[in-house]
């Protein structure tokens, strides 16, 4: 058990400071002496990535795996999701980003669309309390006007409702594609005259719709495919890339902190030596 509890770097009494509170925040969320708890015992609170953004890949897979319809491959991806927030904020991280719906996923058929929408309007009025609970922000990012009214007057709501939360961000990517978003920044440079002089990053940034948190550190995509798919493409200029086989409706807690403990594994250099 003491080498378990050991972590690089740390002497024995700083992992068990740690280690208490790291499963202290995770009493009755994972079951005790189980292979997460292993998992979350070896992770350094110190070398967290700060925002970890998720490409959740895979519900139509599953659920065609299973024989199922598309929409309970989608049922259970939400779970997925509320899953990793909550572990997230039990954990330690600031910002986390979902890729939710891209503004190319218009091109499915009505009905999925439809089912899709009203499945996250559920789960904003029926799940709220997790926001508050965990005290977790949410934030909306990309093309709202093509969100179906009601859903749209409801996530602004719930965004001003957890607004003053600080243990967390999460944003939801709707109707999202990182081409719009660039493009949309520029013109709004325009729009505001902004002298060629004066471009540089940090200006730029601040017309981007993740103006107010910092770049990904961890880059997650599951299902197993190799792309970024228009997201965030700007920046993820030095994110860690994280591809597992693993669909998203089977993405829980062991396979997040497993990404996270790779994570802390790798160098990063930022082009340094």
């Amino acid at each position: 058990m003491e080498n378990m509890c050991r972590l690089n770097g740390v002497d024995k009494a700083r992992s068990k400071t740690y280690n208490f509170w790291m499963q202290n925040r995770f009493k009755f969320f994972i079951k005790e002496g189980s292979r997460e708890e292993d998992l979350l015992l070896k992770i350094n609170k110190r070398k967290l990535p700060r925002h970890v953004a998720i490409i959740m890949d895979g519900n139509g897979r599953w659920a065609k795996k299973r024989k199922l319809n598309r929409i309970e491959g989608h049922l259970e991806g939400a779970k997925s999701a509320q899953i990793i927030t909550e572990c997230s904020s039990r954990i330690g991280i600031k910002y986390l980003t979902l890729f939710v719906f891209s503004s190319e996923n218009w091109k499915r058929p009505p009905r999925e669309i439809n089912k899709l929408m009203d499945l996250l309007y559920k789960n904003l009025v029926e799940k709220s309390g997790i926001l508050s609970e965990n005290q977790i922000k949410l934030r909306t990012i990309g093309d709202l006007g093509k969100i179906p009214h009601r859903l749209r007057k409801k996530l602004l709501e719930t965004e001003k409702m957890s607004g003053h939360y600080k243990n967390l961000q999460i944003n939801l990517a709707l109707s999202y594609g990182a081409r719009n978003e660039i493009i949309n920044a520029l013109k709004q440079i325009i729009v505001d005259k902004v002298s060629a002089s004066d471009i540089n990053e940090n200006l730029f940034e601040n017309y981007l719709n993740t103006h107010d948190c910092p770049d990904p550190d961890l880059l997650i995509r599951t299902s197993g495919e190799l792309r970024i798919s228009n997201f965030l493409l700007y920046q993820i200029a030095y994110s860690e890339l994280y591809f597992t086989q693993t669909l998203w409706p089977d993405f829980k807690v062991y396979d997040y902190l497993k990404a996270i403990k790779e994570y802390q594994e790798r160098g990063r250099r930022f082009g340094a030596i």
